[in-house]
């Protein structure tokens, strides 16, 4: 008995050891490995950097393929295992399938062990590191903001979009374009936007400005937002004279107010502010904890309609930068963030969306917390789930060992992220409850797994 334990569990944890291993590889393919990468390329990141960074990430990625791996090992081992009648064999000397798999059962329960620490402690840290990491390569020249074919929206108040971008191989602050698009925003509308076949564009690091300098360039601006943009009154057209129209009847009128060569500077000091803002998936279980009590309380709101002082009652005040609903009675009305502390009862509260009146009671709308903490720790028992459910699927399927039992991974897969996807997809529907939305997977998975297990155990 002991021996055939062993056995099994040695091709368990082989096979999971591959299928883990595969499925961070392939995660790590993603997004994240582009945005290193084009580090490289442009020759913002060393061999160590790039090291460290890929080091950070592997935690973060585990927590999804961690999980994911068990399913496909046990479903692949089980049919194998079932394929070479090495189950048959274990029954006929009385070996129950309930006592065959109770190590493996056990060692699911390790894994979501191991799950929940890296999920709920491991992988927040080293994806706050990674960004940190990240940026502090990026920084050290912004044009790696620039990205080609990529409408940039980093920059603040522009949009930019660059067809190709080369970096000057004497002067490494210096940038060559071509087919630029340089957009300026103001209060979420497009005020002026800028053309030019090619140009260049500088960074200095001790303004924190960029400096284009656009050749066989257009300039186009906005008739009714000539006074935002250049200052003073604008005169061009009578606001009630007979020539006046509304902007709800026509589409605003554009005028050409330069050509050729041009310079343009665009400040961008409160850059990092803007690159690195607090996510909910950057907090630890504890700080989640910790900002789902604190953003409870009520607010008392003096506002301006754009800025507020928040009468906040904490001794410890929430994270600033999150971006969370304002609810009053219940009902989302806008949207806000704090951005820091002027007393130790005040904290200041940049309204975002919604016309927030002085005096008015709100409290943060703490579904997105909730549904975040509970992703976390649910996750953190799917192993147990997919092990369950894996054990019994991978008998059945060992006709077809290898292709029914990756494909039947991969549909479970699927079946379990898409009741994640949906909780936080609801997050902004606290009457939906979103956060126990991320449980149902769990949940199914043990019981149908359970009793499948329980009537494969009876041979049925």
């Amino acid at each position: 008995m002991k021996t055939l334990h062993r056995y099994l569990l040695k091709e368990v944890l082989a096979t999971l050891a591959l299928t883990v291993g595969i499925f961070t590889a392939v995660l790590m393919m993603g997004n994240a490995m582009k945005e290193v990468l084009a580090l490289v390329v442009k020759g913002q990141a060393s061999l160590w950097g790039v090291t460290q960074a890929f080091t950070l990430l592997v935690p973060f990625v585990v927590s999804f393929s961690l999980p994911m791996g068990l399913l496909t090992a046990m479903l692949l081992v089980f049919g194998r295992f079932s394929a070479d009648n090495e189950l048959t064999a274990a029954r006929a000397g009385g070996i129950s399938l309930v006592s065959l798999t109770t190590p493996v059962i056990f060692l699911s329960i390790l894994i979501s062990g191991l799950s929940a620490w890296i999920n709920l402690q491991i992988a927040p840290q080293c994806r706050t590191a990674y960004k940190e990491l990240v940026y502090n390569l990026a920084k050290t020249n912004p044009g790696a903001l620039l990205t080609e074919n990529t409408f940039v929206t980093e920059v603040p108040d522009h949009v930019i979009y660059i067809d190709r971008l080369d970096q000057n191989k004497t002067d490494p602050s210096q940038w060559t374009m071509q087919n630029i698009l340089l957009n300026r925003i103001e209060n979420g509308e497009l005020i002026q936007r800028t053309r030019a076949a090619r140009g260049e564009v500088g960074y200095d690091a001790k303004t924190k400005q960029f400096t284009f300098r656009l050749f066989e360039a257009q300039v186009d601006v906005r008739a009714d937002k000539l006074s935002t943009i250049f200052g003073g009154t604008d005169q061009t057209e009578e606001p009630n004279g007979p020539n006046s129209t509304s902007n709800d009847e026509v589409s605003p009128e554009w005028m050409p107010m330069a050509g050729g060569e041009i310079i343009l500077p665009i400040a961008i000091t409160d850059l990092e502010k803007r690159l690195f803002k607090p996510k909910l998936s950057y907090l630890t279980f504890g700080q989640l904890k910790r900002e789902l009590k604190r953003h409870g309380e009520v607010i008392n709101v003096d506002s301006n309609g754009s800025v507020a002082l928040a009468h906040y009652a904490t001794q410890s005040p929430p994270e600033t930068g999150l971006e969370l609903n304002l609810l009053r009675k219940g009902e989302a009305v806008g949207r806000a963030r704090f951005n820091g502390q002027s007393t130790p009862a005040h904290l200041v509260l940049e309204i975002l969306e919604g016309d927030i009146q002085t005096g008015d009671h709100f409290a943060m709308d703490r579904t997105p917390l909730k549904v975040q903490l509970h992703r976390q720790v649910s996750f953190s028992f799917a192993a147990i789930g997919f092990t369950l459910i894996s054990i019994p699927l991978g008998i059945r399927a060992h006709r077809r060992e290898t292709t029914a039992g990756v494909a039947m991974a991969l549909v479970l897969i699927l079946l379990y992220y898409a009741f994640v996807i949906l909780g936080q997809a609801l997050e902004n529907k606290p009457y939906l409850f979103p956060h126990y939305i991320v449980w149902i997977p769990v949940f199914l998975f043990q019981a149908i797994g359970g009793l499948l297990l329980w009537r494969a155990n009876r041979g049925t």
